[in-house]
């Protein structure tokens, strides 16, 4: 890569010194007219003149020999001139090959010079950890929830910003909305009727409105806020964002993932937060584990599968390099094939090699998860056991995961 490099640096040296040069070694031929060469002309053109207006009789001989030698004088002071002000149509040899020389050390030397100061000679590519440690710092660095749905509302067709709910008129639903809006004016405090308007706003896509409205139902039950609650919050606060997740929609997600991390809602939209902060492979992980878990017909699915191609190939992934793949067709075939006790010693192995797997080179957070879930179902208290203490060591540092771990940790008996 580096004689890459420096082939290309020469060649664009090259190619900038003779771009620099040929204007100097071109040799003019010509040069633009004088003023006195101007002059001349006009003169000549008199004189012609004279001789015509002599023979048609205009004027009389004695005048155009007066006026003749009048126009020859000026004719030859002008004559003089052009001889003065002609210009010298190529610089000295000498001047020349000195500012080439010149061009020639400040465009080579004085480039190398530079780039030795400023730029970085004999360093090698970033490793991908480091771009993508990179690029989420620059792109943590996001526009507040408020400003998102400012940017959504100047976006809708034919306005500067969504009309307010007294402007629904349009429809027997507006209507309703609009009526509901104004009766809780006087209940502020009515958490069904809240309730009840941020469902309806959301069902109609008036994404921001519902925002301010569960906001209302967030005041109203205060302490009593539940994980599912913070989770609208969030989903909403997305939605009106135009898919967009702000700080306030991550600290609604973190309420919900440090107190039911398994929700798979949640966990898409954590996944869609991750991709957003630079984190694609801890997206992918976690995307591509909601497509083993399904449902098929859950509606997030369909959202995954558009986005999750693309998501790995930023994250470096190889698609035979999938960190969660369930079985294949054929290993699915063959264990509705086995008896009770062949599939049991398949999973048996299966759980074996993860385990095998996480010990050796460490894993994500819902491997291990997995790991201890299955070995509960299992009845392998011992291992299920075991597996929870490797995991909480493995993310001492990650609250949130530690969450998740202990969550499945608890169905240990």
């Amino acid at each position: 890569m580096a004689m890459v490099f420096w082939i290309s640096v020469g060649l664009v040296t090259v190619l900038t010194i003779f771009w620099t040069l040929y204007p100097l070694f071109k040799r003019e031929s010509s040069a633009p007219a004088a003023r006195a060469s101007y002059d001349i002309q006009v003169f000549k053109d008199q004189l012609a003149e004279i001789e015509i207006d002599e023979k048609r009789g205009t004027i009389t001989e004695a005048e155009a020999a007066r006026v003749r030698i009048e126009v020859s004088r000026r004719l030859l002071a002008a004559a003089k001139a052009e001889e003065v002000e002609a210009p010298s149509l190529n610089a000295p040899k000498s001047a020349t090959y000195g500012l080439a020389a010149l061009l020639v050390l400040a465009t080579s030397i004085g480039g190398l010079g530079i780039y030795s100061s400023w730029g970085s000679p004999g360093r090698p590519d970033l490793p991908l950890a480091v771009n993508l440690a990179q690029r989420a710092a620059a792109q943590n660095i996001r526009i507040s929830q408020e400003d998102a749905e400012a940017i959504v509302a100047a976006r809708a067709e034919g306005t500067l910003g969504l009309p307010g709910l007294g402007a629904l008129t349009e429809g027997s639903d507006a209507a309703l909305l609009a009526q509901l809006a104004e009766v809780l004016k006087d209940r502020p405090n009515d958490l069904e009727g809240h309730r009840l308007l941020t469902r309806n706003l959301a069902s109609a896509g008036r994404f921001i409105e519902a925002h301010a409205a569960e906001d209302d139902v967030l005041r109203i039950l205060g302490d009593a806020v539940t994980p599912e609650d913070h989770l609208e919050h969030a989903e909403l606060m997305i939605l009106a964002a135009d898919s967009y997740v702000s700080s306030d929609a991550i600290a609604a997600l973190n309420e919900v993932m440090s107190t039911i991390p398994e929700n798979p809602r949640a966990r898409y939209y954590a996944g869609l937060a991750l991709a957003q902060y630079g984190k694609p492979r801890e997206a992918y992980i976690m995307w591509n584990q909601l497509l083993q878990e399904g449902p098929e017909n859950a509606p997030w699915i369909p959202a995954i599968r558009a986005t999750i191609a693309e998501l790995a190939q930023q994250a470096g992934i190889a698609a035979q390099q999938a960190p969660l793949a369930g079985p294949s067709n054929e290993q699915v075939q063959a264990a509705s094939e086995m008896s009770d006790a062949e599939r049991a010693d398949m999973i048996s192995s299966m759980v074996a090699q993860l385990s095998e797997r996480l010990a050796a080179d460490g894993g994500s957070v819902e491997e291990w998860v997995r790991l201890i879930s299955t070995n509960t179902v299992l009845g392998d208290v011992d291992a299920a056991k075991q597996a929870l203490v490797d995991a909480k060591a493995a993310f001492a540092d990650e609250p949130a995961a530690l969450a998740r771990i202990e969550a499945a940790g608890a169905q240990i008996e």
